[in-house]
């Protein structure tokens, strides 16, 4: 499963980070060699960094999750996204199974 996640780490372990020897570049090199992100960002106004990573399974997710708790003392923030061509498919049949869920078929 594909994910958008953040990583924003406090003040006091931001600075812990960035002063211990390469800064974050070494936890970054980790995660970039350990989980392959599509794509990885940091922001230029605050400690926070993104990537777009395509977990083979919840293991490797929960493997990501203790990195980050690890090094950086947050929880990452996970959010579910698809590629144009997985949205393509997956939201019109979402759509069709929620338009045939019947709440009263539930509750009769």
């Amino acid at each position: 499963m594909r994910f958008l996640i953040s990583v924003e780490p406090d003040a006091v372990t931001g600075a812990r980070l960035d002063a211990q020897p390469g800064g974050p570049g070494p936890l970054f090199g980790y995660i970039g060699e350990r989980f392959r992100p599509e794509v990885f960002y940091v922001e230029a106004d605050r400690r926070k960094a993104w990537w777009v990573i395509d977990f083979p399974d919840i293991a490797a997710v929960t493997e990501f999750t203790h990195v980050a708790l690890r090094h950086t003392g947050t929880e990452p923030v996970f959010v579910p996204v698809l590629t144009p061509a997985e949205a393509a498919t997956a939201i019109p049949a979402a759509i069709a199974r929620a338009a045939a869920f019947s709440a009263e078929a539930v509750l009769a």
